[in-house]
């Protein structure tokens, strides 16, 4: 039984006990009570009568509980420990390097000058059209070379089965095709990046068993079967080891889950493997994705979530490919970097199923998130933001929360100038968006010297908040 429902007969039973008792006790004595009994009897004592089970409840508890911790004297002192003293929370993570490609630019530095300039926006694309035949606006990269492509993946197919995929008929969508070719130039700078970085470490990169482990989190389309997730991610690990990373340096894959995971979440498991005594190990997180297929357009157009003039709370289909290649702390800074970009705990939390189809749905989950991000990167930290980076597109519930809690966390930020949304520029593409976000959150630390504060609610139910920036004695107040 469920216990809410345990404890209402509970009450129940208590009153109707209570009352029938009384009622049988005046109809015997033939006199009327009077209204300070009829209080007592039908409001009092069924409540006290509550408050008595449930400190006796308490009290058996507790008498049975210490002969336990007594009988094993090395398990009391340590759970009291625990108790007093709750676990202190993974050292941030030191950003080595972040890319991108997305509509909007191909370097963070592109993406980050042309969204303050107002320049990255979506665009009516003449190659995807809607039902009636109009070009719809989207966030196209263009220079992708589908069809070549192709050719490379089938090719690597035919050598490589995949379990549960069919090299025949080929199992990638075009859409899909441009998601692993931008995630490949992305995965490819990103390990360039941490080849310099062993160097500058002092490493031999002429020497295998010199570089550090490497862990690869790719994080594959969500549309995408267990199996296409899984040959994607054979595929790009493949090119890091064709692109000079040894095989015996990089981790193995995990199995692909049904759901992956939300991309903060996945910073913050993160975090808790890089952290001592782990030893020292560098982390590559990629994601890919593209939404510009008629397959996608057509799902999005009937469930009513594809942007339009009659839909203006609509999702714009968008693709990109972002990742960070992230240290563990203590980790050197690159030689022309003048200090190291932290990344610090996340705060993350999901609303209830349903949430966001509801217009009543929770707008201060996010604020509630962004407090706890501030405290995890420190007492001054809100004072220092200079910038809020998040994935928020332009649909009028998201835009409203994140000004919200922007406006309620950071005053003194002007809201339409220090304030940019990733999805609103570059359309929606899931996680990408998510990564986008912190790739140009590290690139505006890193310019500035200040730390920004970096939110997501693109998702319908995650929420998440983290704090980027230089450590404490680099950083300072921007304007």
């Amino acid at each position: 039984m469920r216990p809410w429902l345990r404890r209402c007969l509970l009450t129940v039973s208590a009153f109707a006990l209570c009352w029938a008792g009384a009622i049988a006790y005046w109809r015997d004595s033939t006199r009327m009570p009077t209204p300070g009994e009829l209080t007592g009897a039908m409001l009092a004592l069924p409540l006290a009568l509550l408050l008595m089970l449930w400190l006796g409840k308490k009290l058996l508890a507790r008498l049975l509980a210490g002969p336990a911790l007594a009988a094993a004297p090395g398990l009391a002192s340590p759970l009291q420990a625990e108790a007093a003293a709750p676990p202190a929370a993974p050292a941030p993570l030191h950003i080595v390097a972040a890319t991108l490609r997305m509509p909007g630019g191909a370097t963070p530095a592109e993406l980050l000058a042309a969204m303050r300039s107002r320049l990255a926006r979506p665009a009516l694309d003449g190659l995807l059209l809607d039902e009636d035949g109009y070009p719809l606006l989207c966030g196209r990269v263009d220079g992708i070379d589908e069809e070549g492509q192709q050719q490379v993946l089938a090719a690597w197919l035919h050598e490589h089965p995949q379990a549960g995929l069919a090299s025949e008929p080929f199992p990638f969508n075009p859409e899909d095709l441009r998601a692993l070719a931008l995630g490949a130039v992305v995965l490819a700078e990103l390990l360039d990046e941490a080849l310099q970085h062993a160097l500058s470490a002092g490493a031999p990169v002429s020497q295998a068993s010199e570089l550090p482990m490497l862990r690869l989190y790719l994080l594959m389309p969500a549309s995408w079967s267990a199996a296409q997730r899984q040959a994607g991610d054979a595929w790009l690990r493949q090119l890091a080891r064709e692109q000079g990373w040894p095989a015996q340096k990089l981790l193995p894959a995990a199995e692909p889950a049904i759901r992956q995971p939300a991309p903060f979440a996945l910073l913050n498991q993160l975090a808790g493997h890089a952290a001592p005594p782990q030893p020292p190990c560098l982390a590559i997180v990629l994601a890919c994705d593209s939404w510009l297929g008629e397959l996608r357009v057509h799902t999005l157009s009937s469930q009513g979530q594809l942007f339009s003039a009659g839909q203006a709370n609509g999702q714009i289909p968008g693709e990109g490919a972002a990742g960070l290649l992230l240290a563990g702390p203590g980790a050197a800074a690159s030689l022309d970097e003048p200090a190291p970009v932290l990344l610090h705990r996340a705060a993350t939390g999901e609303l209830p199923q349903g949430a966001s189809q509801r217009a009543g749905a929770d707008k201060t989950m996010l604020a509630d998130l962004g407090r706890q991000a501030l405290a995890a990167a420190g007492g001054d930290a809100a004072a220092g933001i200079a910038l809020v980076s998040a994935d928020t597109d332009q649909r009028a519930p998201r835009m409203l929360e994140l000004m919200q809690c922007a406006g309620t966390l950071l005053p003194q930020l002007d809201l339409g100038e220090q304030v940019l949304g990733v999805g609103t520029a570059c359309g929606q593409c899931g996680a990408v968006t998510t990564l986008a976000t912190l790739a140009l959150a590290r690139q505006a630390a890193a310019d500035d010297g200040a730390h920004v504060l970096c939110l997501s609610n693109l998702d319908p139910l995650q929420r998440g908040a983290l704090v980027i920036g230089p450590p404490a004695e680099n950083s300072h107040s921007s304007t």
